[in-house]
């Protein structure tokens, strides 16, 4: 119960007592007792409204003092959900306002102390009715405003859904195109070359090429779908197509790689994209230099994958354009996992990447 609420039931709780306190209906030791024992039965009107009525209605009827019974009342309109027990209440309230009447001498006074019971008790259900309405119409544009918000999120959702689409058709007319025009140039070069190493490197060039078109519209058709269905994704990298990267024309690679076998999934996704990413760096950062790959199983039945290369034997190229988020991904991915990404220069001017995972499942 808040706060505020308990205040509201000690005002009325002390008002109701201060009636009988004061003897404005009572004569004698026992009228005093019913009236503060209705007066304290106000306590429970929230939780037992019809027992904090049933308490207040024998000062009622023996004293008159309607103060506890007429706010019992409301809180049993205000919070009763049939009618039965509502008018049953009501109408013994209405006998007891009736009778609290002082004098019955006349007429007059019998449509009087109807008139003041039908007032009384009727004002104390139409106020209970309407707070308990007031409750409802709450409820239903707290409910109207929960429903506006998802109504908000599905159209935003709808609008990302279709800007996805939008750059999925872009992406498709400008990346593949260059992406496709590279696979033709390299496979003229093939034909054209007459150096066996310019074939093998335009060959690299097409494969390469080729593989990222493929990649790329599968990610595409992912950008377009409307659901987790409508577009799976192909098969993903594990150990098995470590052997695919670890042995390019480009470089000179010395790879050691010691895994027990059935490692998780996730696990083997990312010591292929971390030993990728490096390869892919040391292209972009030291063409040329020696690498070294150790991928091995630690005691406690976790991964810890070293890639580290030497200094550019070359003067250092331009840097390729990148976004620098490879590094990042990497990270975010053990993060993920449990473990941990290290990469950073070395003293003799090469470059060292260390990612460590614990045990899987």
């Amino acid at each position: 119960m808040k706060r505020r609420d308990v205040l509201i039931d000690l005002g009325l709780v002390a008002v109701a007592a201060l009636d009988g306190v004061l003897g404005l209906y009572t004569t004698d030791l026992l009228e005093l007792v019913l009236t503060l024992v209705g007066a304290a039965g106000l306590l429970l009107r929230r939780r037992i409204p019809l027992l904090s009525l049933a308490l207040a209605l024998p000062a009622l009827f023996l004293t008159g003092g309607p103060i506890a019974s007429v706010i019992a009342l409301y809180t049993v309109a205000s919070a009763a959900t049939g009618m039965v027990w509502l008018v049953v209440a009501t109408a013994v309230t209405f006998l007891g306002l009736g009778l609290s009447w002082d004098t019955f001498t006349s007429v007059n006074d019998h449509v009087l102390a109807i008139v003041y019971a039908t007032m009384t008790s009727g004002g104390a259900v139409a106020l209970g009715r309407l707070r308990r309405n007031q409750s409802r119409l709450s409820a239903s544009l707290d409910e109207l405003r929960l429903a506006r918000a998802d109504e908000n999120r599905r159209v935003a959702r709808e609008a990302v859904a279709a800007e996805r689409a939008h750059l999925a058709r872009e992406m498709h007319d400008v990346v593949s195109h260059q992406v496709s025009l590279i696979t033709v140039q390299a496979g003229a070069l093939m034909v054209r070359a007459d150096d066996p190493e310019v074939v093998e490197t335009a060959d690299t060039i097409r494969t390469l090429a080729s593989t990222t078109l493929a990649e790329l519209r599968q990610m595409l058709l992912v950008l377009r779908a409307d659901g987790p269905e409508a577009a799976p994704l192909g098969p993903q990298p594990t150990l098995r197509h470590l052997d695919e990267i670890l042995h390019p024309a480009d470089l000179e690679v010395d790879a050691r790689i010691d895994l027990r076998e059935g490692l998780p999934p996730a696990t083997q996704r990312a010591v292929y994209r971390t030993i990728q990413e490096g390869l892919t760096n040391v292209r972009k950062h030291a063409p040329g230099s020696h690498v070294t790959v150790t991928a091995t199983s630690t005691d406690t039945g976790g991964v810890q994958v070293i890639l580290r290369n030497a200094a550019s034997p070359a003067p250092r190229p331009d840097p390729a354009p990148t976004a620098r988020l490879g590094h990042l991904g990497l990270s975010e991915r053990a993060h993920m996992l449990g473990g941990t990404f290290r990469a950073g220069p070395l003293a003799d001017g090469g470059y060292e990447i260390d990612l460590r995972l614990p045990a899987g499942p």
